[in-house]
C-alpha cells in the first residue's frame, strides 16, 4: 500500500512540472489535479471520473496507472449496496361464511338487471362512427412526408463518434469552435465511445494517439503527435 496523491506530486515535481503544466499536459483543470494530490477524490465528480482521471494523470506522469487504479480500489472500495426489507403484507380481513351467500345473491341480482337496461336502451343509441373526411385523410400523408425529411436529415449528417481505442483520452466537445457552447466534456477509459450529433463540432482531445474520430462512414486522420490536439469535424 501506498499514498497515492503524494506519489503524483513526487513524480510531477521530479518531471520540473508546476500544476499549470500539468493541465496542459493531460487537459484537466487544476482543481481536479489538486484533489487527486491531495487524495480529496470526494470533491471530483464520481467513482467513475475519480478512476479515470488517475488513470490519465499517472499515465501522462510516465507512471503505471493500472497499479495506481488497484491502489485506489483497495483503499477506496465501493460501497455495498443495502437492499430494503419489503414491506409488510397487509392482511386481508376474513368475510363471514354466513354473509357471504347472502353478498353473492345481491350481486348476481344487480347484475342481471343492469345487463337487461344495457341491451334495451345502446342498441337505440350506438350510431355508426362519422365518414373520414378529406382534413383527416390527409394527415397520414403529412406525417409520411415529416419522416422522410428527418431521415434525409439524418443521412446527411451522420453522428460524430470518438471512440478510445487503446488507452484512456479526456475530452472536451464544443459547438462551432473553442468558444461554443460546450456538449461533453468526460474522459473515455478504453473501450468507451461518445457519440455526437450536432454539425460543426470543435474537439480537445488529452490523448489523440489513444482515440479514432469518425464521422459516419468517415474517419478523421489525426495528425501524428505526443500533446493534446484540436479537432474539427
Amino acid at each position: 500500500m501506498f499514498d497515492i496523491g503524494s506519489s503524483l506530486a513526487a513524480a510531477r515535481e521530479a518531471r520540473g512540472l508546476d500544476l499549470r503544466a500539468a493541465e496542459g499536459l493531460t487537459c484537466m483543470r487544476i482543481r481536479y489535479l489538486e484533489a487527486l494530490e491531495a487524495d480529496r477524490f470526494d470533491d471530483l465528480p464520481g467513482r467513475t471520473y475519480a478512476r479515470a482521471f488517475l488513470r490519465t494523470y499517472a499515465a501522462a506522469l510516465g507512471l503505471n496507472a493500472d497499479r495506481f487504479v488497484a491502489e485506489f480500489d483497495e483503499q477506496f472500495p465501493e460501497p455495498l449496496e443495502i437492499e430494503d426489507a419489503p414491506a409488510p403484507r397487509r392482511r386481508r380481513r376474513a368475510v363471514p361464511l354466513a354473509a357471504a351467500p347472502i353478498a353473492a345473491v345481491v350481486a348476481i341480482a344487480a347484475l342481471l338487471v343492469w345487463s337487461a337496461w344495457s341491451n334495451d336502451h345502446l342498441g337505440r343509441n350506438i350510431a355508426s362512427p362519422p365518414p373520414a373526411t378529406p382534413a383527416n385523410a390527409a394527415v397520414p400523408a403529412k406525417v409520411h412526408a415529416q419522416v422522410r425529411a428527418a431521415t434525409k436529415t439524418l443521412v446527411a449528417h451522420p453522428a460524430l463518434v470518438v471512440r478510445a481505442v487503446s488507452g484512456s483520452c479526456w475530452v472536451q466537445a464544443r459547438r462551432g469552435g473553442p468558444a461554443g457552447a460546450v456538449l461533453a466534456e468526460r474522459t473515455l477509459a478504453q473501450g468507451e465511445t461518445l457519440r455526437l450529433t450536432a454539425q460543426h463540432v470543435w474537439l480537445r482531445l488529452g490523448a489523440p494517439w489513444n482515440v479514432r474520430v469518425t464521422r459516419g462512414a468517415h474517419a478523421l486522420k489525426l495528425a501524428p503527435t505526443t500533446l493534446p490536439a484540436n479537432v474539427t469535424a
